[in-house]
């Protein structure tokens, strides 16, 4: 890969939200010809095999955000580390460009590329410009965004954005443009319950107790597909079990489009990808944002969902059995209800982001990349 006149590097934190998008413009580039380094934190070992094809270099990283002035000044001090030995390996690799994801592991790597010439470009997956995007949005060329409104901190950095979408995982995109079909009068109606990459404690507590309240009408049809923490899955599945609910559980899903394809209501976390997947496949929801999301993001991702139709939402303070209870009350006594927020969600389903975003990358490749390794020497 060192050397290659189309190399790629995509920077990214380690988690769900900035690995998948990552993964998705890796497998577009590498299907346009180009070599694709992925550059991230301890983390990514365990992402090899979601990125075939592409070589993976962990540098070293941490998030400021941490309590206590210990942990604040050892991750400096990791970010520090970090941002030197991307220099190093920028320098081996020569790539003509490269994508910060963000995510603090995004800042080494992105801030490299920066100090070298070499040009950066952002995407950013929420409503909002994450905190490291922030940081870095004035030294890049562009910043791809997921909604074709966010908020940004001034004219000239809201100049720079360009809206693409989210890239959504290719399992997914076959998804996109099937028939909604809401519950039928006395018909099973198939609830989704996803927490997020790690699953979400609240969904294990509230659900049950919201779903065995719910008029007996509408509790006998129910199909509840679940995703819970490990430590929470036997107590759970007994609470189920108990109000003869039918229900399938597990701590993660492999088979998420499906599970999408099938449900009538998602309820769900309001991180970015979650939305993404659920606007390609035209799926209703109602929304429980994760309060201590950084910058409060996905209760603005969830608001422009909400705005535009597709969804409900519940803040976590105010997700309650009652309110549940009687959310879902009205929305599955209402399927038309349901048809309406299914092609509102559809509407705003983008799955050609992976693609304008590759189109973006792309405009570096004829006028820059002999000045890349030129500035890239003159920095060393």
């Amino acid at each position: 890969m060192t050397g290659s006149k189309k190399h790629i590097v995509l920077a990214s934190g380690g988690t769900g939200g900035h690995i998948f998008p990552a993964r998705a413009l890796a497998e577009e580039l590498n299907a346009r010809g180009f070599d694709v380094t992925l550059m991230t934190d301890g983390r990514g070992e365990k992402y090899d095999e979601l990125f075939p094809g592409v070589q993976v270099i962990t540098v070293k990283s941490g998030s400021p955000s941490v309590p206590g002035i210990t942990g604040k000044v050892k991750a400096v001090i990791a970010l520090t580390l970090g941002f030197f030995q991307s220099r190093s390996i920028l320098r081996r690799l020569k790539p003509i460009a490269v994508i910060g994801f963000g995510g603090y592991p995004s800042m080494p790597p992105s801030a490299a590329a920066a100090s070298l010439g070499i040009p950066l470009l952002l995407h950013e997956q929420n409503a909002v410009l994450g905190r490291v995007n922030k940081l870095l949005a004035g030294y890049a060329r562009i910043i791809a965004t997921s909604f074709d409104h966010t908020e940004s901190p001034d004219e000239d950095i809201a100049g720079k954005m360009i809206y693409t979408g989210n890239p959504v995982r290719r399992a997914i995109l076959p998804l996109f443009g099937t028939t909604y079909t809401s519950p039928v009068a006395e018909g099973p109606i198939n609830l989704l319950i996803l927490g997020g990459s790690q699953g979400a404690t609240i969904l294990s507590e509230i659900m049950p107790a919201a779903l065995i309240a719910l008029p007996v009408d509408l509790k006998s049809r129910l199909h509840v597909t679940q995703q819970c923490r490990a430590e929470d899955l036997e107590k759970v599945r007994a609470l189920y079990a108990e109000a003869s609910i039918d229900a399938n559980l597990a701590s993660f899903f492999e088979n998420v489009a499906d599970l999408l394809r099938d449900c009538h209501l998602a309820i769900t976390r309001s991180g970015a990808s979650t939305l993404s997947e659920l606007t390609v496949a035209g799926r209703p929801s109602l929304l429980v944002p994760y309060k201590y999301a950084m910058d409060d993001h996905q209760r603005k991702n969830g608001e422009n969902a909400v705005a535009r139709g597709a969804a409900r939402l519940i803040l976590q303070d105010n997700f309650t059995v009652e309110e549940v209870g009687r959310q879902l009350t009205y929305l599955l006594q209402h399927p038309d209800c349901l048809s309406v927020m299914a092609g509102a969600a559809s509407s705003l389903g983008e799955i050609h982001a992976a693609e304008k975003l590759a189109d973006l990358v792309e405009r570096f490749v004829p006028a820059n990349n002999d000045n890349n390794k030129s500035s890239g020497k003159a920095a060393a």
